[in-house]
């Protein structure tokens, strides 16, 4: 196994044990965390079952191409996301807003599909999840665009986590961009890429483990008054 591919193993172990700290977490601390954390749980769920769904498929079955498990996530990443911040963060939507939502969630289901038949990891476009990321980082903004303009309260949790949201899907964002358009075919390139995906994935759920224990505990101890 050559050192790119190391590193790339390594990166994405990282990602995946953070991620179950983030899940485990959340189950330990569910009672004092917030709403919107707890909500949050249905993207650590996802992301988890991918993992789980991957390992059977690639390790336990022997099967060599999983690409095609990347369009259902960002699909249902999209409509977590969505629900998420149309429930949580915002205080009321718009019918135009709701309906650019489903159109995109439409856009996303025939893309997906289009994306499906990639079976080269080197040649995979995933013009998709640009658009989710994109959506995403909307998201962020306006969130804080409504803490500036005084439209929604400060809560340091939501805060925290949106911070976190936007910080990774503007990277994420970048990601794919350079993958979709910039070195397409160029297998080295790409796998750098790749490895660079897996490192602030696994940043990302490590601040998120970070933001539930923080918050957990700290509602935790004032309940016992210190």
């Amino acid at each position: 196994m050559d050192t790119t591919k190391t590193i790339w193993h390594v990166c994405t172990s990282l990602s995946i044990f953070f991620l179950c700290t983030s899940f485990i977490l959340t189950l330990r601390y569910y009672k004092q965390i917030g709403s919107h954390l707890r909500f949050f749980i249905l993207l650590l769920l996802l992301g988890l079952s991918t993992e789980i769904f991957s390992f059977v498929y690639m390790k336990i079955l022997n099967n060599t191409n999983n690409l095609f498990v990347i369009p259902i996530y960002y699909i249902l990443e999209f409509f977590i996301l969505s629900c998420l911040y149309l429930k949580h963060f915002f205080k009321k939507t718009n019918w135009i807003g709701t309906s650019l939502i489903v159109l995109i969630q439409v856009v996303l289901c025939i893309e997906g599909y289009r994306s499906m038949y990639f079976d080269q990891v080197y040649s995979f476009h995933a013009y998709g999840k640009v658009l989710v990321n994109l959506v995403a980082v909307i998201y962020s903004l306006k969130f804080f665009l409504n803490l500036a303009q005084g439209s929604a309260k400060i809560n340091p949790s939501k805060v925290g986590l949106n911070i976190i949201i936007f910080v990774y899907y503007v990277l994420s964002l970048i990601l794919f961009i350079f993958i979709n358009f910039l070195v397409n075919g160029d297998s080295t390139i790409t796998m750098y890429f790749w490895i660079f995906h897996s490192s602030i994935t696994a940043l990302f759920y490590f601040s998120i483990s970070f933001l539930i224990w923080k918050v957990g505990t700290t509602r935790k101890l004032s309940l016992f008054g210190y």
